[in-house]
């Protein structure tokens, strides 16, 4: 039953995702996202900056699958049929090198500062991104709302921030 409905899903994905418009515009952003950040990443502190991206990424993942399972939202575009959650580039492209850049300028500042810099960047995201992705078909809401994402954004970026500040704090120790 289960191949039944996998090789069902890869038809359906075959016919009406792979190579739409959507999908290429998945591609390209990914592909392009990568390349801008590794030109502007400070290649200093480029560890930190990784572990807070890939903290970030692997929370996110987690949080959409939780979404994904309790019929919150879903995503009719996918760049490979098989991934679990579908929006890979979201969760471990989008949202990571944004934060990873805003982490980057504001990481160290004051509380004050990053905090209006995560807000400002939540705030893009959960009311810019997030409908525009819902407008041309790549995301799709059920139960959800897009205020709802934006707590949860600024959340996990502090939250990120905090796990990371623990571990370099912990690394200099052991220097």
């Amino acid at each position: 039953m289960r191949k039944k409905f996998l090789d069902s899903y890869h038809e359906y994905w075959l016919e009406n995702a792979f190579l739409t418009w959507q999908w290429w515009l998945l591609l390209i952003t990914v592909i392009c996202s990568w390349v801008v950040w590794w030109k502007v990443v400070d290649k200093r502190r480029i560890h930190l900056i990784l572990n807070f991206g890939f903290l970030y990424g692997i929370i996110s993942l987690i949080l959409d699958m939780v979404g994904m399972n309790h019929l919150l939202w879903a995503y009719p575009i996918r760049l490979y049929w098989a991934f679990i959650p579908p929006l890979l580039p979201f969760d471990l492209s989008y949202l990571p090198i944004i934060f990873m850049l805003v982490y980057q300028r504001y990481g160290r500042k004051s509380t004050t500062k990053v905090l209006i810099a995560f807000t400002i960047t939540s705030a893009i995201i959960s009311f810019v991104v997030e409908p525009f992705f819902h407008w041309i078909g790549i995301y799709e809401m059920y139960k959800w709302k897009y205020i709802y994402s934006f707590p949860i954004y600024i959340t996990l970026a502090f939250l990120v921030r905090f796990l990371v500040g623990i571990f370099e704090r912990k690394q200099k120790v052991h220097e």
